[in-house]
């Protein structure tokens, strides 16, 4: 593939990548075939291919748009120099998992057992988000060394990956849940013991 798109060919992969999403999304991995996708985007195998020559390769640009969902509340969140910047990233990272990226990130972490390729994004996806996390917990708790930064960003993100689940299983009390979870995520990002 080309590696640059006219604006009409961007839009065009890009509502490829939502139609493609929603269809992971909405109906599992068993039915993302390029053939799907393809007749859901109302397009032709062939110019579907064009874009993404197999499934792996679609599969793989719907988890990267994904995650750029994820470091962009990230990255809106450094903006906000307290905790509160802290709180509103969790907060948007739990929406966003239970709505779908859940699902998205799922797939990718079940491919990663048995998928060299998926392995692989799915440790530079954590790599990355580990990295951008770190970020924010040295924003709440100044001169915390690096090393114990990517710890608290570790655990964080497990906190906030198993509230997602909780949420997704049918927990009651959504929002109590990740409001609490919020609060929880500021407590380890400062090291104060919980």
């Amino acid at each position: 593939m080309s590696t640059t798109l006219s604006n009409r060919g961007q839009v065009r992969r890009d509502a490829v990548l939502e139609i493609a999403r929603d269809l992971l999304v909405e109906e599992g991995f068993d039915q993302f075939v390029l053939r799907r996708v393809a007749a859901k985007a109302d397009m032709k195998l062939g110019n579907l291919q064009y874009y993404f020559a197999t499934r792996d390769d679609l599969l793989e640009a719907v988890i990267r748009a994904e995650f750029d969902r994820d470091l962009d509340a990230l990255r809106r969140a450094t903006t906000v120099e307290s905790a509160e910047g802290l709180k509103t990233a969790a907060r948007a990272l739990v929406r966003n998992w239970t709505t779908g990226a859940g699902s998205v990130f799922g797939t990718m972490s079940l491919l990663a057992y048995h998928h060299d390729r998926f392995r692989e994004l799915n440790r530079e996806i954590y790599a990355t988000f580990y990295r951008e996390l770190s970020v924010l917990i040295r924003q709440v708790s100044p001169g915390v060394p690096k090393a114990e930064a990517a710890a608290r960003a570790r655990l964080v993100t497990a906190v906030l990956d198993g509230v997602a689940m909780q949420i997704h299983a049918g927990v009651i009390g959504k929002r109590e849940l990740t409001s609490r979870a919020a609060d929880l995520v500021v407590t380890i990002a400062q090291g104060r013991p919980g």
